[in-house]
């Protein structure tokens, strides 16, 4: 896998699945979990269309130059909808060549596989209309949907089915959320407290960075409690050998 940036990450664990689901009895099972996005290539699509449509809208004051918009009704919208579209499609298609990999390396056939997307945008009715509803930082949680919401490199990760509850637009939280930036977890933490959490929770780290060390993070179980009326947790994953991006 062609490492990227941030918190792109894949992670063989324990999944503790406490009752049948739809192509998993209740049971333990040995489980592999990755999260990676476009591979950058997602990222300059948004960039193109953004520049695009700030040129295209020269009447917005410079400081509101990113409301900018394409419509849905235009060509250049309808053709950034369709290339947003081809680069979740590649992204799905990287997760399933990762696992289909590592499975096919190992002899192994997967009993059931769950993919879902976040940082994405959908056509979807709500309130009895067409609207396009973006997820930054959610996941959808329409009922019987099933998700994924990780924790962090030592804390849990949880499968869950969407409830499907209109309030949040039927949505949920995609991971448990940083307390601190990025460059914060850098000057805060050294490589001795990654280290020390690390051996406290019994997890191998093959590559990882401090600006994702654990204590970066919200506590996930706080997050899923949070949510409770959005998800119904089917299933806890506990990461035990982690490889982040470098």
């Amino acid at each position: 896998m062609r490492e990227s940036s941030g918190n792109h990450f894949v992670e063989w664990g324990i999944l503790d699945v406490p009752g049948a689901m739809p192509g998993l009895p209740e049971g333990t099972y040995l489980a592999l979990m990755s999260h990676s996005g476009s591979r950058g290539t997602g990222g300059e699509v948004a960039k193109h269309y953004s520049a695009l449509a700030r040129r295209l809208h020269p009447e917005l004051p410079r400081a509101l130059g990113h409301l900018a918009w394409l419509g849905l009704d235009t060509d250049e919208g309808r053709e950034y909808w369709a290339a947003m579209e081809l680069m979740g499609r590649y992204s799905a298609a990287s997760h399933a060549l990762i696992h289909a990999a590592v499975a096919g390396s190992l002899g192994l056939t997967p009993m059931r596989s769950i993919e879902n997307h976040h940082n994405f945008a959908w056509r979807e009715i709500h309130d009895g209309r067409e609207v396009i509803v973006h997820r930054k930082g959610a996941t959808p949680a329409g009922r019987d949907v099933y998700g994924i919401i990780p924790g962090t490199m030592v804390d849990p990760a949880f499968v869950v089915e969407g409830l499907g509850n209109p309030m949040s637009l039927c949505s949920a939280a995609h991971g448990a959320g940083r307390v601190m930036s990025r460059k914060e977890a850098l000057a805060r933490f050294r490589r001795s407290d990654l280290e020390h959490v690390l051996k406290e929770r019994g997890v191998r780290l093959l590559s990882g960075g401090l600006d994702e060390v654990p204590m970066a993070y919200k506590d996930i179980r706080e997050v899923m409690a949070a949510q409770a009326d959005l998800v119904r947790i089917r299933g806890t994953f506990l990461p035990r050998i982690v490889k982040m991006a470098k």
